[in-house]
Order: C-alpha cells, then structure tokens, then sequence
C-alpha cells in the first residue's frame, strides 16, 4: 500500500510543459542549461530538451514535436530559415527578416515562430547606453542572424545598414525585402579577399558562425586607421572572448560580446512561453559557469 501511495503522488498531473532546441550541431549549445535556470527561478513546471536534427529530418521532427504535444521551443542553425514553412504563423519580425528560433504552441495547437535575435541584439546594445539610431552599421553575414539583425536595425531607424556576404545575391535580397520599411537606406558591399570595415562606420557586427567553438577561427577583415569610434559586436557566445573581438580591441574599438544577445533573446523566449520575466543575472551566471568549465 506505501509503494502504490508513493507512485501515486509521484506520477500526479499536471505534466511540465515540455521545450525544445532543435538544430545541426547542437553539441555544446548553452541554452538548455540556461533556460532550465530561470524555469527553476520562477517555479515554473517546464523542462527543454536539446535535440540533434539534421536537415533531412527537419519536416518529420517538427511534426513528432508537434504530435508529443511541446509547448514550444528554439531553432538554430541550419533550420532558422528553412523552418518558416512548417509553421501555422508568424511574427511581423520573422515575416520581415524571413527567419525563425522562436516557436510558441497556441492554445489551438497551432504553432506560431518569431524571431528573437534581433531584439536581443538591441537590448545588449541598450543595456551599455550604445544606441544604433542615424548610426551607420555594418552586418557581416547573410544567415539568419544576420537577417533578424539587420530587420531590428531597421526598425530602430538606423541610418544605414550594410550588408557584408561572399554571395552578394544573399545579401541583395535581404536588402531589397527590409528597403523602406523606416528611413533607414540598405545598401550591399562586395567581401571578396581580406574585407576592410569602411572608415565612416559606426557599428560592426559580426553575424556569421565563424568562431563558435573556435577561439583560433576569425572572419577575414581587417580594421583601417579611422577618425571615429567603432563599436564591435560579435553574436558568436562561445568563446565569449572571440578572436574578432581580440582583434577589434586592438584596433581601439569597444567590443559587445555575443553572451549578452543570447541571454536577451532567451529572456524574451521565456517571457513568451510562460508569461513570466525571468532575472537575467541568473540566467547569465549559468552561462559564465558551463563556459568556464
């Protein structure tokens, strides 16, 4: 009677909500750790599970996630973009920027994307009184941080954003879809060889993956001699300290990190998800402690 009494209360509903982070390669992605924190933080029933989907497995997955009944969860890279077309609805944001990690289960089933990176990126900036407005920014990359970057740039009415792609057709399209949404003027500039960062910018950021999980690994550019104040940002988490970063401080830039996007974008997941703002220093200070390791 005591084991049964036991089981009893273990197996008692509700179930937790469960939350996924899906992607190719996802060894070594922080975000589980950090987004069971702040469940934990906020008594919230909520467990994520990160999930290795290749390509090819992409359209059966979402479906089984579906099927399973998870409440939402995380894309990255290569599904950001792919994924828009196993979705019910999405987001102004992941419309514009053509781009999705954020999935939230609707109360009909339905599963709806957003895109949190590029908030993200501007709460960073905002949190250190670093303001992108009438400022002329430079986007290294195409991908799909690039695109949701480059979409809240607009938004925020930057003055400029250009966009920096080996293949400039990526870059001309994405350009073409964000032009006058707000005043600010998309233009595209050719990275062929070792890419110079124009002497008139303002702000840098380097939006591809060169460099996660390889501290030795840097984009090809370089920093001229220049008059005005550079801001140099990386969305690259881990290492924190990326090699672009290194090499913009020598160049007597300031440097943003790439911990400080992710934690916001998490945050603004979470508060989807639950309802809830989850405390950033906790979220943050599980990050700092598995990249120390």
């Amino acid at each position: 009677m005591e084991a049964y009494n036991a089981l009893h209360a273990l197996m008692k509903g509700p179930l937790p909500s469960l939350y996924f982070c899906i992607g190719d390669p996802v060894v070594g992605n922080p975000t589980e750790a950090m987004v069971e924190q702040a469940f934990r933080s906020l008594d919230f029933p909520g467990r994520y599970l990160t999930c290795r989907v290749t390509k090819e497995e992409l359209a059966p997955a979402l479906w089984g996630l579906r099927a399973l009944g998870f409440a939402g969860g995380n894309v990255t890279a290569p599904h950001k973009q792919t994924v828009l077309q196993y979705l019910d609805d999405l987001s102004e944001t992941a419309l514009l920027c053509k781009a999705v990690n954020c999935i939230t289960r609707k109360g009909d089933g339905t599963y709806y994307g957003d895109n949190t990176d590029g908030k993200g990126f501007l709460q960073s900036l905002t949190e250190r009184n670093l303001q992108v407005k009438n400022k002329k920014v430079v986007i290294l990359g195409a991908g799909g941080a690039a695109s949701a970057i480059a979409t809240s740039l607009v938004l925020a009415k930057a003055g400029e954003v250009v966009l920096v792609n080996r293949t400039e057709e990526r870059s001309r399209t994405l350009a073409k879809r964000l032009s006058g949404i707000s005043p600010t003027v998309l233009s595209v500039d050719r990275w062929v060889g070792t890419y110079a960062i124009p002497s008139d910018a303002e702000v840098v950021v380097q939006a591809t993956s060169v460099g996660l999980f390889s501290p030795s690994a840097c984009v090809d550019v370089s920093f001229p001699k220049r008059n005005n104040a550079l801001i140099a940002c990386d969305v690259v988490f881990n290492p924190v300290q990326t090699l672009f970063l290194l090499r913009a401080q020598e160049s007597g830039c300031t440097t943003v990190d790439g911990l400080g996007m992710l934690v916001n974008q998490g945050r603004l997941a979470i508060e989807m998800w639950t309802g809830k703002n989850p405390e950033k220093e906790g979220m943050k200070g599980v990050l700092e402690e598995a990249f120390s390791l």
